[in-house]
Order: C-alpha cells, then structure tokens, then sequence
C-alpha cells in the first residue's frame, strides 16, 4: 500500500511491502513499529536506531487523510497521511503455456548474508524465509511472497551483499 506522508511541510512517498520493509521515496528501509501496551507510545527501531515514539490521532478528513501530532526525541511534529488509491495498469492475458516470469529476492540494505536456508529444486511457500541479512546488528528475514520454486541461490552464507543484490531467484512450478 502507499501513503503520502507530510511531516512538518516536507513530503514523502511511502510503500509498505512486506512485514518490515518500506520504502521512503524510493529507498528500502527496515522498519520494526510495535505498540508499547495498548498505548498511544511505539517502540522504533531503524537502521540507525531506536527510538521511542508518541503518537496522537487527530482529525480525519474522508475519505482518505488522516493527521496525527507524533513526538520523537522530545520533539513534536505534525504528520498528514494519506492512502494512495493504486493506479493499476490493465492486466495483460495469461498465456496457458509457458513459464512467468521469475522472481528476484533482493538485498533490502548493505549487510552480510548470514542465512541461505534453501537450495535449487526446492518448492517453497508464501511467507518461507528464502535468506536471512545482518545490517546494524539487525536481522531481515526475506520471505517468499507467494508458493515457488528456488531457480538459484547466490550464495555462499558469510559474505557482504550490497543493497539491491540478487539472493535467490524464484519461479513458479514444480521442483525439478
């Protein structure tokens, strides 16, 4: 889903992929937001750190803006966010014959490689970790997003991977 956020006069473009990457104008982050009690209050943790987070809903204006006043650090911030209705391009017409194409999983940010827990050949299904990356002393879990079969792994587990660098290629099938 994506959101124009627009914090204290200043614009962004935010796409939520999965679980824990975002996208801020573009650019991969890993975010993990997780609500403190039932309270207004979030735990934030960033590529760059945590921080904790207030955040007071205010006004909504339909049927799709909503402003809040968020505190980080002890500084305050006005925040307008609005969901972006998604703009599809007409489907093209499967064919019955011939494979789709297949599926990149990227480095989200420069880290290590720690986990490659699949090989070729192998059927995974939505949600299976296919490669684990360290960034900060943080780990991402890379998830397939829906059942496939491992093409390749751009192994091995233990070396540095840059942002956007190919791990594991999927394709839908059956295992060799």
């Amino acid at each position: 889903m994506k959101y124009r956020v627009t914090v204290a006069g200043h614009s962004f473009e935010i796409e939520i992929e999965h679980d824990r990457l975002v996208r801020v104008n573009g650019q991969p982050l890993y975010v993990d937001l997780e609500q403190v009690g039932g309270l207004p209050v979030y735990s934030l943790a960033l590529d760059d750190g945590g921080y904790v987070v207030f955040v007071e809903e205010g006004q909504r204006e339909p049927p799709l803006t909503t402003h809040y006043r968020v505190e980080v650090k002890g500084q305050v911030y006005p925040v307008a966010v609005r969901a972006q209705r998604p703009t599809l391009p007409p489907r093209p017409a499967k064919s019955l014959e011939g494979p789709e194409a297949p599926l990149a999983i990227r480095a989200p940010l420069a880290g290590i490689l720690t986990a490659l827990p699949v090989s070729a050949g192998e059927q995974v299904e939505a949600g299976q970790v296919v490669a684990v990356v360290e960034s900060m002393k943080m780990q991402m879990e890379l998830k397939a997003p829906h059942p496939a079969v491992v093409d390749s792994v751009h192994g091995p587990p233990g070396r540095d991977v840059s942002q956007g660098e190919e791990l594991v290629i999927l394709r839908p099938g059956r295992p060799f």
